[in-house]
């Protein structure tokens, strides 16, 4: 399925779930429904939660048309991504891809309105030089799971209350404490099974503020892993036994961590990133309002156009100053290169979306609160940018 690459490229489900019953009648009324995802040929499928707000899973395996040559100039395919949300009509399912390393370009590929028991294939997919996926919307029953064993690697985080979720995918809420007298921005978190990593997550905080403060304490939600087995109409997962959610790490606002280094290496790093799209972000911002004293909603599309056109490269200086900051951790120079432009990317594409939502929301010819947003959105970008 998803393979979580340098932590932070997380394979998103959606656990809450709305009922379908009006949309759908002859569902059955005790399953929540999911979507059954053959994603690579001769082997078991994945499932998806299917709610009321859009989500979704990417998978970077996948079959690969024979024969089929990638255009020139053309970033090479490393992921395909479905989404999908409750609609009036049944399930609605988005396709696209991913382009680059970063998934630096997205290109939609099709979409679906599904309903209760219905397969498609994605033909399309083929002309990405993808083996088709087929996808199907399935009811699945709540299902709990027996507990898993906690085990943080973190001393100063601390296990206060972990309860199951009746949820389509079996997840657990956990909420640990801070024990330590310095606020934590990130932790990783996996789950494990047999020893082996089958699901993690890498919680921080938003726009570089902690996740837990000194004393206080931080609520997630953790998926156990489940393997689909066959059955007469399909297949239906079933919970692994003998699973362990582990607190890999804890990152402190310092930069100093307890557990596995692996967590610090990524922080810091794709923090760097968002420092340096921050700062070139800010710039664009600055000529952009002392150049538009009568700025439109429509004029916001020159800005959008400058934000498009930062590049998503890290320049060497970036990657030194990360590399000190780790001495001894023993961190790869392409990986830290890689995980940098990731950060530089989140930001870029939070830019992106925070213009297009005011564009959304604003139609209008007045330039003052388009103003009004420039500069808030440059005083909150400010005091991100601070926080790293």
């Amino acid at each position: 399925m998803t393979s979580i690459r340098s932590l932070l490229w997380l394979l998103i489900l959606v656990a809450a779930f709305t009922s379908l019953a009006k949309a759908q009648q002859t569902s059955p009324a005790s399953s929540s429904f999911a979507l059954e995802v053959r994603f690579y040929p001769q082997q078991e499928p994945a499932f998806q939660t299917v709610s009321s707000k859009r989500g979704g899973a990417w998978y970077a395996r996948f079959g690969r048309v024979p024969e089929w040559k990638q255009p020139e100039n053309s970033l090479p395919l490393t992921a395909v991504n479905i989404k999908s949300e409750l609609a009036e009509g049944g399930v609605r399912v988005w396709v696209s891809v991913f382009l680059g390393e970063i998934h630096t370009q997205e290109k939609a590929v099709t979409s679906y309105i599904l309903t209760y028991g219905e397969k498609v294939t994605v033909r399309e997919l083929t002309d990405f030089g993808v083996v088709p996926f087929e996808i199907k919307v399935v009811g699945l029953p709540p299902m709990i799971g027996e507990a898993p064993k906690f085990v943080s690697k973190a001393r100063a985080i601390e296990l206060v209350v972990m309860e199951p979720i009746f949820s389509t995918l079996p997840s657990y809420k956990l909420v640990v404490r801070n024990l330590s007298a310095k606020p934590v921005s990130a932790l990783h978190v996996q789950t494990l099974q047999d020893g082996r990593m089958r699901n993690s997550l890498m919680p921080q905080g938003k726009e570089g503020e902690p996740i837990i403060a000194p004393g206080a304490t931080y609520e997630f939600n953790a998926r156990l892993a489940t393997r689909a087995t066959p059955t007469a109409d399909g297949y239906s997962p079933v919970i692994l036994p003998d699973q362990v959610i582990e607190i890999s790490s804890a990152v402190f606002d310092d930069g100093s961590y307890e557990g596995e280094s692996e967590t610090p290496i990524s922080f810091a790093a794709v923090s760097k990133g968002r420092k340096v799209m921050l700062e070139k972000v800010l710039g664009l911002l600055k000529k952009f309002q002392s150049a538009n004293d009568s700025a439109t909603a429509t004029s916001l599309d020159g800005l959008k156009s400058g934000v498009v056109g930062l590049k998503l490269e890290a320049d060497a200086a970036a990657v030194a100053e990360v590399d000190n900051k780790l001495t001894g951790l023993g961190a790869d120079q392409h990986r830290l290169k890689t995980l940098i432009e990731i950060g530089m990317k989140g930001v870029r594409d939070q830019v992106l979306n925070d213009i297009t939502q005011f564009q959304l929301r604003y139609r209008y010819a007045d330039p003052k609160p388009i103003h009004d947003w420039l500069s808030a959105s440059k005083e909150r970008y400010e005091a991100w940018l601070a926080r790293l």
